[in-house]
């Protein structure tokens, strides 16, 4: 067995709380394990796996083990506080809203408490910006800075309370005018909209068919842009599972089949019901040959570079300015060009439409600067 398939064991006895077979570990495997379930923001599920199965540690990593679950559960108790508080204010405004991912998706695990946080993303409608802006800003105190759509063309980020806020006025961006006009119409539609349970209060979120088409899109937007981690797929995995009996397939088929998505979500399956252990009758779409070919290639990119890429990002730190700019885009293009036959309408118009855009407005801004 190899680390990755123990590390997978241990996630999936987490995900759906089934007996792991019992082991004992010596203290430096368990900082090993630890380690790597850092990278891959999966230290909530490792720990839960280890603590419920009364798993064999020395004294030192259970000590380890509960305060790395102590630091989780208080973080992510301040996270639900905040999401209740922000979503109360735009509520007392009358402000049409969402909340995405972080929270409302840690609702939706076994021990919700346990998930690695993140920001807190919302959505509202560009029309209603700001507005928003000026409500948050005189309720709590803040500035939030407006830059231009060309260096914030997806969201304004803001501190609050000790924890960061990212407002969405897009929440994906496409290169296809085509995908970009129809992911807003989609999010923009209220009807669109439902609930869930976030710490015992109600919060807005976008409908299930939606919100799993939705965070699929972030996920392998980061995966092509930069990388993502294994808590990512968690994610994604959980809601298929949890909101099984409410996504309606033909309309998530339909709108991945739009944007020229299916492909590209087949191939996670593969992931989230061969490592990840979701029952296949819960995954929406059918998986074939060339999926799992797909899936195979981008487990390994996952395993490889980590959480946001973070193995090939410190390599770009350790580089000057111009260097780091120019590795930057290298990478890019390398990135795209890999997942270019996934999904190859939208990478073809990244290269097409997206990327000389990206050049002129770099040459731009280094010209303003002498």
């Amino acid at each position: 067995m190899t680390k990755t398939d123990f590390i997978f064991g241990l996630i999936r006895s987490a995900l759906w709380q089934k007996p792991h077979p019992h082991f004992a570990m010596a203290g430096w495997q368990y900082l090993e394990v630890m380690q790597y379930a850092e990278q891959q923001c999966v230290m909530g599920l490792v720990t839960d796996c280890l603590r419920t199965n009364d798993m064999e540690l020395p004294k030192k990593c259970v000590i380890n083990l509960l305060k790395v679950q102590n630091a989780l559960e208080k973080e992510n108790k301040h996270l639900e506080d905040n999401v209740a508080s922000l979503s109360k204010l735009l509520e007392e405004h009358h402000i049409p809203h969402v909340v995405v991912k972080g929270q409302t998706l840690a609702a939706l695990y076994p021990k919700p408490r346990l998930r690695i946080p993140g920001d807190i993303d919302f959505y509202v409608s560009e029309k209603n910006m700001e507005k928003v802006m000026r409500v948050i800003q005189e309720a709590w105190g803040i500035e939030i800075k407006h830059k231009k759509k060309e260096e914030q063309p997806r969201h304004l980020p803001f501190k609050y309370n000790n924890s960061t806020f990212e407002m969405h006025f897009k929440l994906a961006l496409f290169s296809l005018p085509r995908h970009q006009k129809y992911i807003d119409r989609l999010v923009d539609d209220v009807s669109t909209r439902t609930t869930t349970s976030v710490g015992g209060k109600d919060i807005p979120v976008l409908q299930p068919t939606l919100n799993v088409f939705y965070t699929f899109i972030h996920l392998y937007h980061h995966l092509r842009k930069e990388g993502v981690a294994l808590r990512q797929l968690c994610d994604v995995t959980i809601m298929l599972d949890r909101l099984h009996d409410k996504i309606d397939p033909q309309l998530l088929t339909q709108m991945l089949d739009t944007i020229g998505y299916r492909k590209a979500f087949g191939a996670f399956g593969c992931i989230f019901v061969d490592k990840l252990g979701l029952d296949e009758q819960k995954f929406p779409v059918s998986i074939g040959k060339v999926e799992r070919k797909w899936g195979k290639k981008i487990l390994d990119d996952i395993i490889l570079h980590g959480n946001w890429g973070r193995y090939e990002r410190e390599q770009l730190e350790r580089k000057t300015s111009v260097k780091h700019s120019l590795h930057t885009g290298k990478l890019l293009i390398s990135r795209y060009a890999k997942y270019l036959m996934l999904t190859p309408a939208d990478n073809v118009a990244f290269f097409t439409r997206y990327l000389p855009k990206l050049m002129i407005g770099s040459i731009k801004k280094n010209l303003r600067r002498k």
